[in-house]
């Protein structure tokens, strides 16, 4: 089996729920960097809303790729924090990802080969108590520091079959002739709302004659689009309204400038989608 070759300071890469204003996160990195000072500590975000698993999942999804290979990701958004959900450790691609088991890798799973995943079971890399309540503190973040150590994977617990993680039932947009169906899946801090519809999807997007956005939920219809947030700012009639766009991670987005979409639309994550093309 292929081992992850780490570098000299490997990269230890945080994405929590955990927000800011609390002490939460600057615990996680000193436990970290009391096992392995060497590690180069990198935030993905701690703004995940609370207890959302599916938009933690999304953001992982569309950063992990970004990070050197070896990273090691400790990635905690965990309603069932002390509960029976397992704690795992999984290698895929390659890189390295430390968690709770309820979903959260679902997108990274379903692009890169599961390697090696084993349920966090030897407490000789667990602090020497662990809470009920704060296990990224004393098990996630030492099991990721002793990674970074180079210790291997199989020594942290028993392995696990692939198939048996946990998984989100993730929804896929589908085109069929002049029609697509999606869902919106996620709202940046910008309030852009991010759908499922890959930009692959739609290669016509702005070669084709006209097309219309729904949001199913409040029969919204967006018809106007852009290639980037600025386009058409100097008319004021056009700067607020809402038009699509393809975000940064390739994905059909829906946006207003200097404004909110999901504030000005009431949108929400979840919401079908169907996005009509016209090419005639």
């Amino acid at each position: 089996m292929q081992q992850i070759l780490f570098p000299s300071q490997p990269v230890v890469a945080f994405l929590t729920d955990f927000g800011l204003r609390d002490g939460y996160v600057g615990v996680l990195k000193g436990v970290v960097l009391g096992i392995a000072p060497q590690a180069q500590l990198i935030d993905i975000t701690h703004d995940i809303p609370p207890q959302d698993i599916a938009a933690g999942a999304w953001v992982l999804g569309t950063s992990y790729r970004y990070f050197p290979l070896g990273t090691i990701y400790i990635c905690v958004v965990d309603p069932s924090v002390g509960s029976a959900r397992r704690p795992i450790a999984v290698r895929t691609g390659d890189w390295l990802f430390v968690g709770p088991d309820n979903g959260l890798l679902s997108y990274v799973l379903a692009e890169q080969p599961i390697h090696e995943a084993v349920l966090l079971s030897n407490p000789a890399y667990h602090l020497p108590q662990v809470s009920a309540t704060f296990q990224g503190r004393d098990l996630f973040a030492p099991v990721a520091a002793h990674l970074a150590r180079g210790i291997a994977l199989g020594d942290f617990g028993i392995p696990l079959d692939p198939s048996s993680l946990s998984l989100l039932a993730l929804r896929r947009a589908s085109r069929q002739e002049g029609r697509i169906q999606g869902h919106s899946v996620y709202t940046d801090h910008f309030g852009n709302l991010i759908t499922n519809i890959p930009a692959s999807l739609v290669p016509d997007l702005f070669s084709c004659v006209a097309l219309q956005l729904t949001f199913s939920s409040q029969k919204t219809i967006v018809t106007e689009r852009r290639r980037f947030f600025a386009e058409n700012s100097a008319q004021d009639e056009l700067a607020a309204r809402p038009f699509i766009y393809v975000d940064s991670a390739g994905y059909i987005g829906v946006a207003i400038q200097n404004g909110s979409a999901a504030a000005t639309l009431g949108v929400r994550g979840g919401d079908s989608i169907t996005l009509l093309i016209t090419n005639e």
